[in-house]
């Protein structure tokens, strides 16, 4: 029998369930210096009101989280969402379930008239550029987080435009 998903929004009331949630799917995956591990439900919360989140429900239960905040965008022109913490649990991963986050993320976006999406990939997750190459995502160097953290690497900034802009070349 196939599993029943479902991708519900979060709500700030959420905070204490995505943040633990993300903690489980986070740990033994990426280094204990991650500012994932500094967070609070509290602190998950307040990104939830100042952007948006997702849950993945199997089966009725949560399996998998995203969220997101509002950011200026490239050179400071136009509103932008800054993705953040798309998982999924051990057992649920490879089955398409973080495309579905980060495409519930990005309707939401859409909602709000953003113009495009941003994310930044830690240096220790190098397989996860292909990942959202693949979701339409193109490397830019120029991509700032809202949560840096300087005991790591810096990590590969990826953005997506939502709305049509000009080309390098049609901007010459």
């Amino acid at each position: 029998m196939k599993p029943s998903i479902a991708i519900r929004r979060a709500t700030p009331s959420d905070g204490f369930l995505v943040e633990g949630l993300t903690r489980r799917i986070w740990t033994g995956r990426v280094s204990a210096e991650s500012t994932v591990f500094r967070e609070t439900p509290e602190t998950v919360a307040a990104q939830i009101t100042k952007g948006g989140g997702v849950i993945l429900e199997i089966d009725g239960a949560p399996a998998g989280s995203g969220r997101w905040v509002a950011v200026p965008g490239p050179a400071g022109q136009g509103r932008w969402m800054e993705v953040k913490r798309i998982g999924v649990l051990p057992a649920f991963t490879g089955r398409g379930h973080g495309a579905l986050i980060l495409d519930a993320l990005e309707q939401m976006g859409r909602e709000q008239a953003m113009a495009g999406a941003q994310l930044a990939i830690r240096a220790d997750q190098p397989r996860l550029i292909d990942f959202y190459a693949r979701l339409g995502y193109v490397l830019a160097e120029d991509v700032e987080l809202t949560t840096h953290n300087p005991l790591s690497p810096p990590p590969t900034g990826m953005r997506k435009w939502f709305i049509e802009h000009p080309t390098p070349k049609e901007r010459a």
